[in-house]
């Protein structure tokens, strides 16, 4: 019996009706007329977790569909009016051709690529493999979830904006409680300008929560303490182990360890009485208890016994533990055993923040107690750790003053005192710190370090601005202050400086430069012993220098010279320096750059040998320095405008040129290196040269002792337009310089 085309029409309908509902999908014909659309399938729509995602059905059936075949299939020509709508509908669309008497159906896409286009129309193949069964339901999920919603999904908008173990969380949350990780997307995301008052607002909240609420506290936890708020973070955890079952105990474990690292171990023990009961049933738990018992035992081999026989996935499954190890390293002062532990962290987890900001902690503490083998890939592992996690925490407004005062101190050990004015000073007045990373005691010391460094002092002062009416303003107005002041009033000022100092560095800094001034007091060391974590070496250092301080050098130098550090060598030639001994801190110099690779050492050698006119043996070591490639930007700058200037100096102009090349190449941007090979090649007659390295360098005019050259240049070779606005620019910034003025007067643009 012939089949009419309403009858072809229903059996194709009900066919790809039958496959698409079979795998749970909602089948939904369209009842009025399509224009080429037969109906919608929405991925899922039969469960009870429907996606929201479609597919857009057109239905042909019949044997006339099968007649054109083709190598993997059957060709199926259409109209041009269908191929444009088709392929303009915001929903992937299907073509299904429908075999009647079998009644199995045959898909495929159709998108712009799979077209092939004729003289009279277009065709697309359809595959004989692509049967419209259980066989193709993952590949057609894909198609459908591959196109972006019309309102993207608040969960994965939020996760840029979120700390990368909360977001850990709340993927994890969002696979068992949807509505959970929809409602904690948003207010995290949006409340992470005040990430404590959200944290806060969220855990009075969860008391009505009806269910899931374990795997919702943990993401708060989470987020608190990556935004720095621990106390709250221990709140949340303790509250999720209350509600747990399964994780109870390890959850406990967690809250304990967040209680022992902010001292509180009353909490601490009260969090583990759970996990002494249940001892073996989380290893976590276990490492806190062991690690609570042998504080209060004073066992310090217990935790090593408790991880002697630990399987190495075992712990490094667990990252807080890792942490909380490594963390308890770094206190002992035992560096490389904490490295190795936050590295087993970060292979595990390499988005882990606490993990990167840990080694690049270890690896400036390695450089500043002289433990670096190689001095420079620590530093520039340290910044580059300390770099990506403070990018990162701006992105979710998180505490990325812990890493940009890591990345200010590393740039302060280069010496790179511009560097660190940069990055001390806030955006506001053109520097690259945010508000809270401008106010960091750390980081405004070190900016105001690196100003005196440079002969600032006023820009020093400056930084005590961010800090007033906060223990470390006592410290910079001491840095700032002039030296030219009584001894006896700058001896107050760090004694107050120290009184009032609250971190490490502060400690340090203050028991240093009362040293200088043999004005440590015996009890110093001992009061602020803790504060400023001091080791033996310290003690001998700083005792050394206030021996000297007093006026008894050989006995500082008796001292210096029996300890085996880069930090003493160092010490010993700036104290033979101040007194004049040059020799013997030439030979010292020598001595701890041979030893430990020191790169201060060779800086020292450089200015004490300028300083005594050796200026061969000056270059000499700045040629050694600047081959190492271990200097700061702006350290290399200096050498290789010393090596330029001085080659200026003797009218060598030939080699001066040379020089200028050499430091091109290390800085090829750099606008002081390139007009001094413009200055060279002038002073050789060599107009050409210096008009073709001026066009193809494009230097700014930064000095006004570089405007004769120019106008010089121009008046030779012509003045286009752009060049008439620098000119007009040149006049309004050094109109001021007699003699910049009267060149620029030569060229006569004022009244063009």
């Amino acid at each position: 019996m012939t089949r009419s085309s309403a009858q072809m029409e229903r059996i194709g309908v009900a066919a790809v009706d039958s496959a698409f509902s079979s795998m749970g999908w909602a089948f939904r014909e369209q009842g009025v007329a399509d224009h080429g659309i037969d109906a919608q399938v929405e991925v899922d729509g039969l469960t009870t977790a429907p996606s929201g995602r479609y597919l857009a059905v057109q239905i042909k059936c019949g044997p006339t569909y099968f007649k054109q075949k083709s190598e993997g299939g059957w060709r199926f020509p259409g109209k041009t009016r269908h191929l444009s709508y088709w392929l303009a509908n915001l929903m992937p669309v299907i073509l299904v051709l429908v075999d009647p008497d079998s009644g199995l159906g045959y898909w495929v896409q159709i998108t712009h690529d799979a077209v092939y286009y004729t003289n009279q129309g277009w065709w697309i193949e359809v595959p004989s493999a692509n049967v419209l069964d259980a066989r193709s339901q993952d590949t057609l999920r894909g198609i459908a979830l591959a196109v972006a919603p019309a309102t993207a999904d608040p969960v994965e908008v939020a996760l840029p904006l979120l700390p990368p173990s909360a977001v850990e969380m709340l993927s994890a949350l969002r696979t068992i409680d949807r509505d959970g990780a929809l409602r904690l997307a948003k207010f995290l995301s949006e409340g992470r300008e005040q990430p404590r008052a959200t944290v806060e607002a969220l855990l009075d909240a969860s008391r009505v929560w009806p269910h899931a609420t374990v795997l919702r506290l943990a993401t708060i936890g989470a987020y608190a303490n990556e935004h720095g708020h621990q106390d709250l973070a221990l709140s949340a955890f303790a509250l999720a182990a209350d509600g747990a079952s399964s994780d109870r105990v390890r959850l406990r474990g967690i809250a304990a360890l967040m209680a022992m690292s902010a001292g509180d171990r009353a909490r601490a023990d009260d969090l583990l009485h759970l996990a002494r009961e249940h001892a073996g049933a989380s290893l976590l738990a276990d490492v806190a208890v062991c690690a609570f018992d042998a504080d209060e035992l004073g066992r310090g081999d217990a935790l090593e016994t408790l991880l002697r026989d630990v399987p190495d996935d075992q712990l490094d499954a667990e990252p807080t533990c890792l942490l909380f190890l490594a963390e308890r390293a770094m206190t002992r002062g035992d560096l490389d055993p904490a490295l190795i532990l936050y590295e087993r962290a970060c292979r595990r987890f390499p988005r882990i923040v606490g993990g990167r900001l840990g080694q690049a902690r270890v690896l400036i503490e390695r450089m500043v107690r002289g433990r670096s083998a190689v001095p420079y890939r620590d530093q520039q592992a340290a910044v580059e750790l300390a770099t990506s996690v403070r990018d990162e925490m701006r992105e979710w407004a998180g505490p990325s003053e812990n890493a940009h005062r890591l990345i200010v101190q590393e740039r302060m050990l280069a010496q790179a005192f511009l560097e660190v004015i940069t990055l001390a000073t806030p955006t506001a007045f053109g520097g690259q710190a945010n508000d809270r990373e401008a106010v960091d005691p750390t980081v405004a010391i070190m900016g105001a370090q690196a100003s005196v460094a440079l002969g600032d002092r006023t820009r020093a002062g400056r930084f005590s601005d961010a800090m007033r009416d906060t223990p470390t303003e006592p410290l910079i107005r001491a840095i700032a202050a002039g030296p030219n002041q009584p001894r006896a009033d700058t001896t107050s000022l760090w004694r107050t400086a120290l009184d009032n100092a609250a971190s490490a560095l502060a400690a340090r800094i203050c028991l240093h430069q009362l040293a200088v001034r043999g004005a440590l007091d015996a009890a110093d060391l001992t009061r602020f012993g803790t504060l400023a974590n001091l080791d033996a070496q310290d003690h001998v250092l700083f005792t050394a220098r206030n021996t000297a301080g007093t006026g008894d050098l050989d006995s500082a130098i008796t001292l210096l010279r029996s300890q085996q550090s880069p930090a003493a060598g160092e010490m010993l030639i700036e104290l033979l320096r101040e007194a004049g001994r040059y020799e013997e801190a030439l030979a010292a110099c020598d001595e701890t750059w041979r030893t430990y690779g020191a790169l201060k050492a060779l800086q020292d050698k450089i200015n004490i040998l300028a300083f005594r006119g050796d200026t061969d043996g000056a270059e000499a070591c700045a040629a050694q320095l600047l081959a190492t490639g271990e200097l700061a930007d702006e350290q290399r700058r200096q050498l290789h405008h010393r090596l330029i200037e001085r080659r200026m100096r003797d009218a060598d102009w030939a080699d001066a040129e040379a020089c200028s090349r050499t430091a091109l190449r290390d800085q090829p941007d750099d606008d002081q290196h390139a007009w001094g090979l413009i200055f060279a090649q002038l002073n050789q007659g060599r107009w050409e040269a210096a008009w073709a390295s001026y066009r193809q360098l494009a230097p700014e005019i930064h000095d006004p002792g570089i405007v004769r050259a120019w106008v010089d240049l121009h008046l030779r070779f012509g003045l286009p337009p752009e060049a008439r606005v620098i000119a007009k620019t040149l006049i309004d910034r050094f109109g001021h310089d007699p003699d910049a003025a009267a060149q620029l007067a030569r060229l006569d643009v004022v009244s063009h």
